[in-house]
């Protein structure tokens, strides 16, 4: 009798265990498909949104495209802004004459009297030609080499034309809205 009662204790726990073994496993299992479809669905919105710097800086339909002029008495660079908030920052302030100044061996530097505003701007990423904003020092680059990314540096706009005059200018400027 004894050994009835220990067998039937023995299969109940094992029965018991059994159900717990399978509900992990059926949790498990569905905690797997709930996290894959998750993963799915967050692909697929992925996908779907582009967020690369080139799709956030470019216009978008119906808003208009801003481009600046930096003037001196000898040349003429024309940028085109992104949307950027530090973008529309800048183009708020214009028109402004200043001093332009020369600073490493690839860039010139004017400071805009009012800082900017870097939220949702991208940062630069090295291109000869790129207008940017250096945001601890607030003042706006434009670089005619090549550089090396930083993570305070933000992307403006990128010069259309007078690329190659960029290392040319001297004194002072006025930098205006652009219009064709």
């Amino acid at each position: 009798m004894k050994k009835i009662i220990i067998c039937i204790i023995g299969i109940t726990l094992l029965l018991t265990l059994a159900g717990y073994a399978g509900s992990s496993s059926a949790e498990s299992t569905s905690d797997n498909i709930t996290k894959q479809n998750v993963s799915e669905n967050t692909t697929a919105t992925e996908l779907t949104v582009d967020t690369t710097p080139e799709t956030i800086t470019s216009n978008n339909i119906g808003e208009e495209i801003m481009k600046i002029s930096i003037k001196s008495s000898d040349y003429e660079i024309i940028y085109e802004l992104n949307n950027s908030q530090a973008a529309k920052d800048l183009y708020s302030q214009l028109p402004l004459t200043l001093n332009v100044e020369d600073f490493s061996t690839n860039e010139k530097i004017f400071y805009p009297p009012n800082k900017l505003d870097t939220s949702y701007t991208p940062t630069a990423e090295g291109h000869n030609g790129s207008l940017c904003y250096y945001s601890p020092w607030g003042d706006v680059v434009m670089f005619y080499d090549h550089f090396s990314p930083n993570s305070s540096l933000y992307e403006l706009g990128r010069v259309v034309s007078g690329e190659t005059d960029i290392e040319n200018l001297t004194g002072t400027i006025t930098v205006s809205v652009y219009k064709e």
